[in-house]
């Protein structure tokens, strides 16, 4: 599923930039240490743990990393148009 291997590039490129573990990054986005590497191994996501995934990445990019170009950035409108869960 595409929108897993977001979760899972942006994580690598996040823990990178942060000098973090990438299962401690994973405790802070999911509350679990072994969903992102899940994920990388295939594992899927329901669709509000995507959007709460990516609403962290989105107000937590380190500020000297360059978003990746082919994962759309949530916007803060974006995320007020979303449906609560």
């Amino acid at each position: 599923m595409m929108m897993t291997k977001h979760i899972v590039k942006l994580a690598k490129a996040y823990s990178k930039a942060k000098g973090i573990e990438v299962s401690a990054l994973s405790r802070r986005v999911f509350k679990d240490s072994k969903k992102i590497s899940q994920l990388e191994a295939g594992s899927d996501l329901v669709t509000a743990r995507y959007q709460s995934a990516m609403s962290y990445f989105g107000e937590h990019w380190p500020s000297n990393v360059e978003w990746p170009s082919d994962i759309p950035r949530p916007s803060v409108a974006e995320e007020d148009k979303a449906p609560a869960a």
